[in-house]
């Protein structure tokens, strides 16, 4: 194999790849990048065995070949080369790296020990804007559980029913629901609860315009999302997802309405002190003030105050601090209301002018 292409596109390519190399795997050869010819490009694969992520870039190809080269190394170096073109062969189990006066010999594998790469060839397919995906991905996937014991809450549930598309995730102490429309209703009704952490890793890799699309297949055991130069295919989570619709209360006594930015800074304040003692604010309406308040054996305690409109009755309530930031971190909207019941019953958290997005936060005991 001998190619040279652009270093950017290079340097790009294998970053974007090289978030499929796990650093925790036993089998030296997935942390490795597996570079093939195609053409008149060079395709650039890495896989954990769970995820797989392909980039693909424009380059002159001087002879056919493929080679896994390992990440790490190939990476420092052709980020560290200076911006002129760069050209890549492979000889004797080793890869020459050259650009300018810079030359590197970097020992490789061969491609035949790379895993083979899954593909989905046929499925339900959606298709729609790479920036719609990435807002409902940004919007959802924090809420998705940590906990590996877990395993089936650390996914985000993927719903495609007619021409609606609804992303869920929960740790089951919140939830975050987000929908779009689609431009036209799917063939097959899916069901699919995929992985968070790849989604964490292509939302990263999806454009914020709705001019570029993506491709979105579910297979039986996998789902793969593809744009005009990237592919991601993840494996599906096995099992039932909580029935979320019984979580997202049906109706509110009470609607609180709040500017965004000023309860933030005020609730990031309070868990100066709420972190030390279970990340617990307090929340105590008195008319249009709202008291946050946090108190800990080992800090002392805090009080803070925010205007907000309110319709209903006066209520307090307890929250973990961090799961409010969390959401309003991600919102843009200028105005949020939350909906509360009881200082036992879940609050819904809404964006004024997002009607197709909520969260939903499970109270602690005040």
């Amino acid at each position: 194999m001998k190619i040279t292409c652009e270093r950017s596109y290079l340097a790009n390519a294998l970053a974007v790849a090289g978030r499929a190399v796990s650093s925790r795997n036993t089998l030296p050869i997935l942390s490795n990048i597996l570079l093939e010819t195609e053409d008149d490009r060079i395709k650039l694969t890495a896989t954990d065995l769970d995820t797989a992520i392909r980039g693909v870039i424009p380059a002159g190809v001087a002879e056919n070949g493929a080679v896994a080269v390992p990440a790490g190394v190939l990476t420092d170096v052709v980020s560290k080369l200076a911006d002129a073109p760069v050209t890549l062969e492979m000889q004797d189990g080793k890869v020459t790296v050259r650009s300018g006066k810079s030359d590197y010999t970097i020992l490789s594998l061969p491609a035949e020990d790379f895993p083979v790469v899954p593909e989905v060839p046929e499925g339900t397919d959606i298709e729609l804007p790479q920036a719609t995906l990435k807002e409902m991905l940004r919007h959802t996937t924090f809420a998705a559980s940590k906990e590996e014991t877990r395993s089936i809450l650390m996914g985000v549930l993927f719903e495609a029913r007619g021409q609606n598309l609804t992303l869920v995730a929960t740790d089951t102490h919140r939830l975050a629901w987000k929908q779009t429309q689609l431009g036209s209703e799917v063939t097959t009704p899916v069901s699919a609860i995929v992985p968070a952490r790849p989604l964490v890793e292509l939302e990263r890799l999806l454009a914020d315009t709705v001019e570029e699309t993506v491709h979105v297949r579910f297979g039986n055991s996998q789902v793969q999302f593809e744009t005009a130069d990237v592919t991601l295919v993840s494996r599906v989570l096995d099992g039932q997802f909580p029935n979320y619709e019984k979580v997202i209360p049906k109706a509110a006594e009470r609607k609180i309405v709040f500017d965004r930015a000023e309860f933030l800074s005020a609730v990031r304040r309070a868990f100066i002190v709420a972190k030390q003692n279970s990340e617990k604010a307090i929340f105590t309406t008195k008319g249009d003030l709202l008291e946050i308040t946090a108190e800990s054996p080992e800090v002392g305690r805090a009080y803070e105050e925010v205007p907000i409109s309110m319709d209903g009755d006066n209520i307090t309530i307890a929250f973990n601090a961090r799961y409010l930031m969390d959401v309003l971190n991600i919102l843009n909207s200028e105005n949020i209301s939350i909906e509360l019941s009881g200082a036992l019953n879940p609050g819904i958290l809404r964006a004024s002018d997002q009607s197709d997005f909520l969260y939903v936060v499970m109270p602690m005991q005040a």
